[in-house]
């Protein structure tokens, strides 16, 4: 019955059956058992040794201290005493949940961080091997190749998390969660790897120029997020209501407060992973993550909607390595659905102070997530290069040259960026004049708008040095794009310049929103005609630079 499983999982999926004969050798799989099973006996060990053994104080005992001790120096355990029968009495659900919790977030931590390494590392070995292109160069989809990958490259660690399966169910029924919440839980621990295993995928796709140095900085980019807002999980404190709410949503840590609320042990005993900061979050003003169902239900839809995308940029990716990871037309869908969601978070609050911090947060998210689009839209010099001799050759025959930049898959990225940018704006714009931000509403929106220009003026700068003759255009506008956005932060620093007195200089940083509070008309006038006036020069200097790429290669193809 293996047999035959195996041979129809081969038919199926080859790539799967490629990873696993590399890995599951019988050396690996013993290292891997006897890792999962002597970790989960030291964790048993751990907790057991936290038990009381004599009279004293511990977290897990019942009672309250005697009225002639004074001897009272940890707030928030209790005093241990014995039954009838001479029997320790402990809370026993407490002690189930505490190593419950700690298996899940070690299992988080295991499976988000060090299957990200392993699939950027495996496929940066690929890529540099020469096999990838091999793997092209097969019949099989893009979709069939990375479930291999997905379900192939980590199957060691997959093991490990399995063979303490059963572990970690019975701990979390001893300490009375329901069956649903923990199968729930593991719903959304899937729904996790599968999005950050795609876009660990996509990364190692978007950045071979990176070489060795890939895996090390996608892991460590998932190990800084998952750490911190684990924290922020654990602490149990209410959201934080801004934005960056939406971030916690992708720890799958965040649904273990229904977890814990379900087993009916008072919050004074637990100390952890308090329900406050589920019910104080708000979506466009609405309490959704109050229901258990509903807020699970929008987790896994959060992680469906992200993985489809990052989905459609690993098909399109694999098999063209020089195509953009997104087209034109898929970057204003992202944008629109960025902004939409995102906007959402900005209202947990009415209080106008408040609100303004929110919209200024959500510039810079948008800021962020822009630039991500403007390093996944910019074609390579080569593509430019044929679309420039295209039109040069072509004239006013061909597809019209507005259609060819709104749409085209070669074609320069930068009025699509400002495409982009209108989206945000038509979403984002109506938003601040209809909250309630008072004195501060003309302060928002000219911080918006002048954030939304800077984006545009990096993308111009990325799409001329795209143009540049060498091998490291990439890794070129990556870092003049980093340093043009860091370097005034830290001259601002050391010269100990604040927005409120030189509003004008904040204007062309990176967060213009900060100074706009203590801006005048006349300042934030001056500033949109240099922002303008920048980006006319480089887009003068693009067209220039595109039509002398054109004419030398068409002069290269004529006979002499």
């Amino acid at each position: 019955m293996i047999t035959t499983i195996i041979d129809r999982l081969t038919e199926t999926n080859p790539q799967i059956m490629r990873e696993w004969q590399g890995r599951l050798t019988p050396k690996n799989i013993s290292i891997a058992s006897v890792i999962s099973l002597v970790g989960q006996l030291l964790v048993y060990l751990y907790y057991k040794n936290l038990l009381p053994v004599g009279a004293g104080f511990s977290r897990y005992c019942t009672a309250n201290p005697p009225n002639n001790n004074d001897y009272y120096p940890y707030s928030g355990l209790k005093y241990c005493i014995q039954d009838l029968n001479g029997q320790w009495m402990i809370i026993s659900r407490l002690w189930w949940l505490d190593i419950f919790t700690f298996l899940s977030i070690t299992g988080i931590f295991a499976l988000l961080v060090v299957g990200t390494y392993q699939l950027i590392a495996d496929l940066s070995g690929e890529e540099r091997r020469g096999t990838l292109n091999f793997i092209r160069l097969s019949p099989q989809p893009a979709r069939t190749i990375f479930i291999g990958k997905i379900f192939g490259v980590p199957i060691l660690l997959y093991l490990v998390c399995l063979l303490a399966l059963p572990f970690h169910l019975g701990a979390g029924l001893l300490a009375g969660i329901p069956f649903s919440l923990i199968l729930a839980f593991y719903g959304v621990l899937i729904a996790s790897c599968a999005f950050f295993y795609h876009a660990a995928l996509s990364f190692a796709l978007a950045t071979p120029w990176l070489g060795g140095f890939q895996p090390w900085l996608g892991s460590a980019t998932v190990l800084i997020f998952v750490f911190y807002s684990t924290i922020f999980t654990l602490s149990g404190y209410g959201g934080s209501r801004t934005p960056f709410d939406w971030l916690i949503l992708f720890n799958p840590s965040f649904v273990l407060p229904y977890l814990v609320k379900s087993t009916f042990l008072p919050p004074d005993a637990v100390r952890y992973l308090g329900i406050s900061q589920i019910f104080d979050l708000r979506w466009y003003g609405q309490s959704l993550w109050q229901s258990v169902i509903m807020g699970i239900s929008l987790i896994l839809l959060n992680f469906a909607l992200c993985t489809c995308g990052l989905t459609r940029i690993i098909q399109r990716r694999f098999h063209n390595p020089l195509a953009t990871l997104v087209s034109k037309p898929q970057s204003y869908w992202i944008m629109g659905c960025f902004s939409a969601i995102s906007l959402g978070f900005v209202f947990q609050t009415l209080e106008p102070s408040y609100l303004f911090d929110n919209f200024a947060i959500l510039s810079v998210f948008v800021a962020i997530f822009g630039l991500l689009i403007l390093f996944a839209l910019t074609p390579p010099r080569q593509t430019l290069q044929d679309w420039a001799r295209y039109r040069h050759l072509q004239g006013k025959t061909g597809i019209s040259l507005g259609k060819a930049l709104i749409f085209g898959e070669k074609s320069p990225s930068t009025l699509a960026m400002a495409i982009n940018v209108a989206i945000a704006i038509l979403f984002i714009f109506p938003a601040i004049f209809i909250a309630p931000l008072h004195q501060y509403k003309l302060a928002t929106a000219a911080g918006f708008l002048l954030g939304m220009n800077m984006i545009l003026v990096y993308a111009a700068i990325t799409q001329l040095l795209m143009l540049v003759r060498t091998n490291k255009r990439a890794l070129l506008a990556v870092t003049s794009i980093g340093i043009l956005i860091i370097f005034p932060f830290l001259c601002f620093a050391v010269l100990r310049v604040n927005p409120s007195q030189s509003p004008l200089l904040w204007f062309f940083t990176f967060l213009p929103i900060a100074a706009t509070k203590y801006a005048t008309l006349p300042s934030f006038a001056l500033a949109i005609f240099s922002q303008w006036l920048g980006l006319t020069i480089v887009g003068w200097q693009i067209n220039r630079q595109l039509n002398r790429l054109g004419a030398s290669a068409t002069k290269a193809l004529m006979p002499s």
